[in-house]
């Protein structure tokens, strides 16, 4: 969803849905990442929203008190979509070099991440955004990780949402 800022800037407005818990963890983790990336061919980071509200609900007829949380994140709002829209949609074909700078564009915020020991872990076109010239930004930082300093590499078990991260050598 977009939010329009008071000084009249569209900005694009991420709620993090919990279908699955998302713990407090994973979202850290998430703000972390996004904080650290700096660079042209990265979404930028606009700030976060966290919010917890303890309140009463049903529950199998009776009252109880039940956590609802919200967490929003904010991004610069990038007009042109998502690069899966160019590349599913057949009467829009790119010019070949609008796709090599985009291609090009991928290949240099991935190489800048991996530089910042931080590992993706969800590209895909629907996670490439794109500006007014075309200029490709990676997004969606949701399911990335950062290495620590003795790590290499990141080995992941995905089951039903929850991530585990084990350290290698």
């Amino acid at each position: 969803m977009q939010g329009v800022l008071p000084s009249g800037h569209t900005i694009a407005v991420k709620k993090l849905f919990e279908q699955f818990e998302i713990l407090d963890k994973n979202f850290a983790c998430e703000i972390a990442c996004l904080v650290g990336v700096k660079h042209k061919n990265t979404v930028r980071f606009l700030g976060y929203c966290s919010e917890t509200q303890h309140v009463m609900r049903l529950y199998e007829g009776r009252s109880v008190w039940a956590d609802v949380r919200q967490r929003l994140l904010c991004f610069e709002y990038l007009p042109k979509g998502c690069l899966a829209d160019y590349l599913s949609d057949a009467s829009c074909r790119l010019q070949w070099t609008t796709c090599y700078q985009i291609i090009k564009g991928i290949c240099e915020g991935i190489h800048y991440l991996h530089q910042q020991r931080i590992i993706h872990m969800d590209l895909n076109p629907q996670n490439v955004l794109l500006d007014n010239n075309m200029v490709p930004r990676i997004a969606d930082f949701g399911l990335s990780r950062r290495l620590s300093g003795s790590q290499s590499r990141a080995i992941t078990d995905h089951k039903l949402g929850k991530h585990c991260l084990q350290a290698g050598g």
